[in-house]
């Protein structure tokens, strides 16, 4: 999952503290990648309160602005606190 904190709704706001990019990376220079690998791992630490959870809310953009891909019409992103399947 590539997360650009600029493009979250909550960048630069009071719950920006209190993400899990922001605790680890301090915040990041730029857009970082999370290993799907890890979301178990980063869900079970969030949920033991050991870490923050991801608070990424992507910014809703218009169809002519372009995503992180530089595609049009950018999808909804996965957040690690999304409901288990």
């Amino acid at each position: 999952m590539r997360i650009d904190c600029t493009q979250c709704e909550m960048y630069q706001s009071e719950h920006c503290e209190d993400c899990l990019v922001t605790a680890v990376l301090h915040p990041p220079a730029g857009p970082v990648e999370i290993d799907q690998d890890l979301d178990p791992p980063l869900r079970e630490l969030a949920g033991a309160g050991l870490i923050p959870v991801l608070k990424f809310r992507p910014r809703p953009q218009s169809r002519d602005e372009p995503d992180a891909r530089g595609t049009g019409s950018a999808g909804p992103q996965n957040c690690l606190d999304r409901k288990a399947n």
